[in-house]
């Protein structure tokens, strides 16, 4: 990603730090979307555990792919950590792209887990509908999910122009990929809360 020549901030490491803070504030909004679903959550379990309501009796607990999907989103955030120290130390487009190629295949493998994670407790008869403890589990998995979706499209862009060795050192070449990498390891730290969050309320009291 080239910096546009039309923005009104006339030099190039001002404009990005300018592209920076405006990530920055996306992220702040989308974490105060999902604290808010997440403090919903844990209120919602404490009154319903102080009144016995909380988990249906038989339900499941925690599907054990989360613990996998877990770790493939951890190992996800440390290849695109790598693709971006590769690219500020002028390593070859290959090298960059393998790391996000990797981080690719990871992705992948954490939607495919967190599918199986649902398809899992459906078998075992815990479906949206059932209670509020299956509800918010299906939603705040879903909207995790649904965030990682939206950023396949800026990992494959990324990911094509690493291999074509467009990102060089300079930190206002390789902006794309900086932009990129802030957006998923916030998706990162936002599931590990979550992933705390949802094992904390799989317990029954």
């Amino acid at each position: 990603m080239s910096l546009s020549p039309d923005s009104p901030i006339a030099d190039e490491k001002q404009r990005l730090q300018a592209l920076i803070l405006g990530v920055w504030l996306f992220l702040i909004t989308l974490a105060m979307v999902f604290a808010t679903t997440i403090v919903g959550y844990v209120v919602v379990r404490l009154q319903l555990v102080s009144a016995n309501e909380w988990k249906p009796e038989g339900a499941p607990g925690l599907p054990w792919e989360l613990f996998v999907s877990t770790l493939l989103l951890l190992a996800s955030s440390g290849s695109t950590h790598a693709a971006r120290s590769a690219v500020c130390r002028g390593a070859s487009g290959r090298k960059a792209g393998g790391w996000m190629a990797l981080t690719c295949a990871l992705a992948a493998g954490f939607l495919f887990f967190q599918a199986l994670a649902w398809s899992d407790l459906i078998r075992q008869e815990l479906t949206f509908g059932d209670s509020l403890y299956a509800w918010l589990f299906f939603v705040l998995t879903g909207l995790h999910a649904l965030h990682v979706l939206c950023g396949l499209p800026p990992l494959g862009i990324v990911t094509g122009r690493a291999f074509r060795g467009a990102y060089g050192p300079e930190p206002t070449s390789h902006a794309g990929l900086t932009f990129f990498a802030m957006y998923w390891h916030f998706l990162d730290a936002v599931w590990l809360v979550l992933y705390l969050v949802l094992l904390w309320g799989s317990r029954p009291g």
